[in-house]
Formats: C-alpha cells, structure tokens, sequence
C-alpha cells in the first residue's frame, strides 16, 4: 500500500462516499474503485461495505481507517518538518473560510500578510461554516475561518475579527423609515433565512433562543443559500433578512439596504479561526495565525 491509497481511502471513509471522495482527490470514480480494490487484495479483506446507501467500513476497514490516520498525520509531519528546515518562510498555506469572513475580512487581512511575507503562497476556499469545520478536521484546510464554532473537542478556536450582525431590508419595505422594531413583530415579519449550516443563521437563532424567541416561530418565506443571495433577495423585496454588517457598507452607503434596529436586541460577534487540535502546522501557517493575532489585539 502507499500513502496515496491510506489518503483515498480515509477521504472515502470521512465522506462516506466514493464519488465525493474521487472528486476532492481529482480522480475519477472507477479509478478510486481500483485503487481501494488492490488495496483490499494486498490486505486479504474487505474494507469497505458497499451494500448501503453510504459506503461504511467494515470491522477491517475500521482498523486501516485509525492506523491510517495515524501514518497520514506522521507523513504531514515529517513533510512541514522538512519544509521549515529553511530559512525563510515560505510555502502554500490552504485556508477555508465561510462567506462573511471569506468575502469581507480575510482578502484584505491576506493582502497585508503577503507584503510581509511574499514568499508564502495562500489559497482562499470559500463554503459554509459547517463543511470549512469538517474540511479543517480532514486536514483539507491547515486554517479556517467561520462566524460561528460549535465547541469539538478536536478543535482550536480563536478570534480573528468583531462584527455585528443586522437587520436589513429594502428601502421600499415599510420598515425601513421605522427608528425600530419589536421582537414580536420581527416574528411575524416574512423573512429570508440563509441554509442551515451558514454561521449567521446559526448565530441569529440561538440570541433568538436567549431572547425567549423560538427560531421555528418565524414566518421564513424563502431559504437563499448563503450571504450574498439573501442580500440580493432583501434588495429586491423579498423580506427583511440578518446580514453581516461587514457585507453591506457600499449597500447602505448607496441606499439599497436600509438597517433595522431591534428594541432590546442586538448581536455582536466574533470570527473565528479554526485548526486541527492534532494538526502541526508549518510555519508559514503559523505565521499566518499571529498575524491574525497581531491584527485582533490592535482592532480591539
């Protein structure tokens, strides 16, 4: 076996599917196939029930998948060891980032990190919050970014920006002359909700929740994917919808999104960083991470 077979085949077992796995590995499916099934001559056993919808691993599959993960997370090691053997810090580091803080805060935050140090090359990946979470933990992505983290025990969070997240209409709803509204009547209010696993969605239901408002109260009208298509809906009518204020300067400055405040709520937030507790990281990842540090203390 190689490292390129252990890699297929853990990606397999995280995705639970061969397709999605041959597809983040830039193969195609039949060639995933044969490579698991030499794997499985040379071992003498099936590593992989195929019967199901999900592709799972069997008894022997489960004891690969935890050596596995064990000889990937030593190669990666020995690799970044190698790598920073130099001098200079250089390299590619490959961050995730969920669209408030991959649209409007990391690209200038990384324009300024790469005049300090040109040499590194970086890779921004935008998705939402939950599959950058789970990318990050595959080691997919040395550094992530999100607006929302759920405590894991696998994880290291850090703040990396503050934001406030708003309401926000267009300037022909009703509300948008209003000095505020109430909770009660943001419940009432068709509303434009972004998919579940998006951060803000995540964020705004649970102040919601401490407020003594059930999420599932809300008169949701349209589900938009991610920021910027809720934004687009709000713009053109569709309801009132949360945004990042990060993501709606020029919209408000220009007056097609108008702000409404809530008595007696607001949300204020922080983006996170987030790594692999298990993960070391190569210095240029590093030197990434405190300069996001650097960058927090001094906004604060």
């Amino acid at each position: 076996m190689d490292i390129r077979q252990i890699r297929l085949f853990c990606r397999i077992v995280d995705r639970k599917s061969f397709s999605l796995a041959a597809d983040e590995m830039h193969i195609t499916q039949p060639a995933a196939s044969q490579q698991i099934r030499s794997l499985e001559r040379e071992l003498k056993t099936t590593l992989l029930d195929r019967s199901r919808r999900t592709v799972v691993a069997t008894d022997s599959g489960q004891v690969l998948y935890r050596y596995g993960r064990e000889i990937l997370d030593l190669h990666e090691r020995a690799c970044t060891e190698i790598l920073d053997l130099g001098e200079l810090i250089a390299g590619r580091v490959m961050v995730g980032a969920s669209t408030g803080p991959g649209e409007h805060v990391l690209p200038g935050m990384l324009t300024q990190f790469k005049d300090e140090y040109p040499g590194v090359s970086i890779s921004l990946h935008v998705d939402d919050t939950h599959a950058v979470v789970e990318r990050v933990l595959a080691r997919e992505f040395e550094i992530g970014a999100v607006g929302a983290v759920t405590p894991r025990p696998e994880l290291v969070a850090e703040p990396l920006a503050r934001d406030e997240i708003v309401l926000v209409c267009s300037p022909r709803h009703p509300w948008a002359s209003r000095e505020q509204i109430t909770l009660d009547g943001l419940v009432a209010e068709p509303q434009i909700m972004q998919q579940h696993g998006a951060g803000i969605r995540t964020v705004v239901e649970d102040h919601l929740r401490r407020a003594g408002v059930r999420p599932e109260k809300l008169n949701v009208v349209m589900e938009m994917g991610l920021m910027e298509s809720a934004k687009q809906a709000a713009i053109a009518g569709g309801g009132v919808t949360f945004l990042s204020r990060w993501a709606i300067g020029p919209e408000v400055e220009h007056g097609t999104l108008a702000i409404v405040p809530i008595e007696g709520f607001r949300i204020l937030r922080d983006f996170y960083s987030v790594r692999s507790k298990t993960r070391v990281l190569s210095r240029a990842a590093e030197s990434l991470l405190a300069f996001f540090r650097e960058q927090y203390a001094a906004a604060g």
